[in-house]
């Protein structure tokens, strides 16, 4: 396969789970507007992902502009529901149900909430890559996210190394958002150091997002690719090597984890490379004592192909 016959997205890191998110929302967006566009990532030491066949970068945001457009008249983003999603069980149920009608446009649902799956108040618990809380809401964040990006700052965030330039809406999966004061120069909760972001990366994210479902189980909501408590939990995510239908892909991400030094998970290093996987990738998924919201923790490589 020749450099003529892909597209490399240069501007979206692998090793940064906004970054990965934002791959699959490229995906997402070509595959729901009807292009046959298959995903794989380069094995270097920071991984990009790639396109084949190539495929225009304009083409492809025009593409996240029309799924964003739908997904916000779908029922997922409603504005009519509790922007924090704080749902009773009926209410999720008629979410859910609303959802599964709509189609594509309403895939978010099922990978915000879980049916039966609720806190000790009664109220909706959400998925795991549910990062938002207090003063944040979720469905008005999204809304504003995918309702106000460009296509130039779509192309930007997928071919250039991110600026950090806007103060618009972010939902957090920048490793980078993990700002503790004791490793800042600055206290990051001040106004004149307000938190910047990359607008094109975060709608890109809000479409992949849509392939990690949730699903609800005795000990709460589980949300695929997760593991772990609420405040403190782990994130795993593949990479691969071998172009991936939309298909395929979601395939990949329900298979993977972060093996352990036992024979169950040499084997399972064995299907990783019959798969095509090149390494999982892994962060701490933290949620702050004060509020709740949540950040990743540094990546770090939990299993590579010899």
């Amino acid at each position: 396969m020749t450099g003529s016959d892909v597209t490399l997205l240069r501007g979206l890191p692998g090793d940064n789970p906004l970054g990965f998110l934002a791959a699959l929302g490229t995906q997402v967006a070509l595959v729901e507007q009807g292009h046959d566009l298959r995903l794989h990532w380069t094995d270097d030491p920071i991984p990009h992902p790639v396109l084949s066949p190539a495929c225009g970068l304009d083409k492809v945001a025009r593409a996240v502009r029309a799924v964003a457009a739908a997904w916000l008249d779908g029922p997922a983003l409603d504005e009519s529901i509790h922007p924090g999603l704080k749902l009773e069980p009926e209410e999720i149920r008629g979410y859910l149900r609303r959802g599964r009608g709509a189609g594509s446009s309403g895939s978010l649902a099922a990978c915000l909430l879980a049916e039966n799956s609720v806190d000790n108040s009664r109220k909706a618990k959400p998925s795991d890559l549910y990062f938002t809380a207090g003063q944040q809401k979720f469905v008005s964040m999204a809304r504003t996210i995918l309702g106000e990006v460009t296509e130039e700052e779509i192309v930007d965030d997928m071919t250039r190394p991110w600026s950090y330039h806007s103060e618009r809406e972010s939902l957090m999966w920048d490793t980078v958002d993990d700002r503790l004061h004791a490793l800042s120069y600055a206290d990051p909760t001040k106004p004149q150091n307000p938190k910047r972001t990359n607008p094109g990366a975060e709608a890109l994210a809000v479409l992949g997002l849509s392939r990690y479902p949730c699903f609800a189980s005795p000990q709460g909501t589980l949300t695929q690719g997760c593991s772990g408590g609420w405040k403190r939990g782990w994130f795993v995510w593949p990479l691969w090597t071998v172009p991936a239908t939309g298909r395929a892909v979601r395939s990949l991400l329900a298979q993977v984890g972060a093996p352990a030094e036992t024979r169950a998970a040499r084997r399972r290093g064995e299907w990783y490379r019959s798969w095509g996987l090149s390494r999982v990738m892994q962060s701490q998924i933290r949620r702050s004592d004060q509020g709740g919201y949540g950040t990743f923790g540094p990546p770090r490589v939990v299993w590579q192909r010899e």
